[in-house]
């Protein structure tokens, strides 16, 4: 269970930082899910009943990781412009 702390007397660009903080964290965890079932593709023997499911979780695993960088850019670019 999560419990989530009073973060109410943090700035604007500290929020940032902590969001960033954890799109990182989300970021590497989806680099190790992805190689995971990478491996699990790679491992299961041609024709093997399931192969699709996986190769569709593959796909599923690699948008996450594609779309948690655009996130983790977004926050960056936010927090750029908001610090000029």
């Amino acid at each position: 269970m999560y419990n989530e702390p009073d973060w109410s007397s943090l700035s604007l660009l500290e929020l940032l930082e902590k969001a960033q903080e954890f799109a990182k964290k989300a970021y590497s965890s989806s680099m190790s899910t992805y190689a995971f079932i990478d491996r699990v593709l790679d491992k299961l023997p041609q024709g093997t009943k399931g192969g699709a499911e996986i190769a569709e979780l593959l796909g599923k695993a690699q948008q996450v990781h594609k779309t948690l960088a655009e996130i983790q850019q977004s926050i960056s670019h936010i927090t750029e412009t908001l610090s000029q």
